[in-house]
């Protein structure tokens, strides 16, 4: 049986949203601070992620630090960056952000019709995904994708991320799947399609924006800029 593993965001998920859930934090922040313009208050959320991801990015990614942890932590100092300190305010920009960014994420509209004709093509379907386990696996169920997809791979769960071949190991071991027949299908280059090749999965790049690969970038043996593509593509592959 060929399967197909896939990415979860930028491959699956749509966040380009996102930003509005800061900026929605952001406006309730200011009705409770009336002197802060919610503009400033953005500015500083964009500083103080800038300054905090390169420290917890590891950390968060193979599960040491909780996401809900962190996301309190970079509102607390958001919120120190404008002066302000109110443990009740934190916890209250926390828990709207969590609410925001569940409705700013959505999947690609060609999510749901690539899925349905690769399964019924006899298609095994999985993800591999980096990032903290409540948050992706949050996302799978607010998407409607939650057991529709085996295995499903987090790299928090496992203490391994994307690069590194051990998660795509650990995710065709789990399942029973061969490499020789198992593709990953992600938008990046560096951490999708270099991990995957290493492991000796075929590897699709999901160029959604159809723009060209970097020089001296990973070089996947197919290109796609919609997953549709992906039922035609696999179907006329001898393997």
């Amino acid at each position: 049986m060929t399967a197909v593993l896939f990415d979860l965001d930028g491959t699956l998920v749509d966040g380009s949203d996102l930003p509005l859930a800061v900026r929605g934090v952001a406006a309730l922040i200011a009705t409770h601070v009336p002197r802060l313009d919610p503009e400033d208050v953005v500015a500083a959320n964009t500083a103080e992620w800038q300054e905090l991801w390169p420290e917890v990015e590891d950390d968060w990614m193979l599960g040491t630090v909780p996401g809900e942890q962190l996301n309190e932590r970079a509102w607390q100092g958001t919120l120190r960056r404008c002066g302000v300190r109110d443990d009740e305010l934190v916890a209250m920009a926390s828990a709207a952000f969590r609410e925001l960014e569940r409705q700013a994420v959505r999947l690609y509209p060609d999510v749901r019709p690539a899925l349905a004709a690769l399964r019924a093509a006899g298609c095994r379907l999985g993800l591999v995904t980096n990032g903290a386990s409540v948050l992706q696996r949050d996302k799978l169920r607010a998407l409607g994708l939650d057991g529709e997809l085996d295995p499903v791979v987090v790299s928090s769960e496992i203490g391994a991320r994307k690069p590194d071949r051990a998660v795509f190991d650990h995710a065709v071991l789990a399942a029973g799947l061969e490499p020789a027949s198992t593709w990953f299908a992600g938008d990046n280059l560096w951490v999708d399609v270099l991990g995957a090749g290493r492991a000796g999965l075929h590897t699709v790049w999901v160029n959604r924006s159809g723009g060209r690969r970097p020089d001296g970038a990973p070089a996947p043996e197919v290109e796609v800029t919609s997953l549709m593509e992906l039922p035609a593509l696999l179907a006329q592959d001898p393997r």
